[in-house]
């Protein structure tokens, strides 16, 4: 894993660590060679699931990672150790498997 990045707190807003959803964007590349995928994973706390849930019937959870309370460097931790584990013989292999992690920005790609 390259970076994480959330693009929300680049903003400088204040948000409460205890309740919040933030989006973490993912950067992955094979080990020793150029280049990047680019993939996406929403962190929430369980406050903030509480109140999603409080507004809809249901929430579909694919590509979420559940904190007890969110700190940019306790998502970027468990990303690391959840990425940091996958082995992939290609790059095809290596996007799809960190595609059940995050959300790739190819996924549904037909071209």
């Amino acid at each position: 894993m390259r970076q994480v990045r959330f693009p929300d707190l680049e903003t400088g807003q204040p948000f409460d660590r205890v309740n919040t959803v933030q989006l973490a964007e993912v950067y992955v590349g094979v080990v020793g060679e150029p280049g990047e995928e680019h993939y996406q994973v929403t962190a929430c706390t369980p406050a903030a699931l509480v109140d999603l849930l409080a507004k809809q019937s249901f929430l579909l959870g694919r590509h979420w990672l559940f904190v007890a309370e969110f700190s940019p460097a306790t998502v970027e931790a468990a990303l690391r150790k959840l990425i940091g584990n996958i082995e992939a013989s290609s790059r095809v292999e290596l996007a799809q498997k960190v595609g059940r992690i995050g959300l790739w920005e190819f996924e549904d790609y037909c071209g």
